[in-house]
């Protein structure tokens, strides 16, 4: 279980075998870790659909690097220096387990995430 926590992107690929109607379904994906418990990842993948799998399923994702990513590509953004300018520093400020702090910050984040990363305006 070391590395996986509650609020750490993972990466899953494994096929559900449950007494439920996921048996037998494969999950791919990424997503957001709900907890860790007796060997088991409980989690949401960005799709929405909950998922549950032994740890050795789950594979954590470099998060600062995604992040660092995305706030490079935020940057550049027409929108960017209005909103630097409303928040300051406090912009880009992230917890772990929750998110940016910033609603429209967090909003653009879920979808770069699920790889939606054209902005109309």
């Amino acid at each position: 279980m070391e590395g996986i926590n509650k609020g750490c992107r993972v990466k899953v690929d494994f096929v559900s075998e449950s007494s439920t109607e996921f048996s037998g379904k494969r999950f791919t994906g990424e997503g957001v870790v709900d907890r860790v418990e007796d060997g088991r990842v409980f989690g949401r993948l960005d799709d929405g659909a909950p998922f549950v799998c032994g740890v050795s399923d789950a594979a954590v994702i470099e998060q600062q690097d995604k992040r660092k990513e995305y706030e490079t590509f935020f940057m550049s953004q027409p929108f960017y220096l209005q909103l630097k300018y409303i928040h300051g520093d406090r912009l880009f400020d992230f917890d772990v387990g929750m998110g940016y702090r910033n609603l429209t910050v967090q909003v653009g984040y879920v979808c770069w995430c699920k790889e939606d990363r054209e902005f109309v305006l």
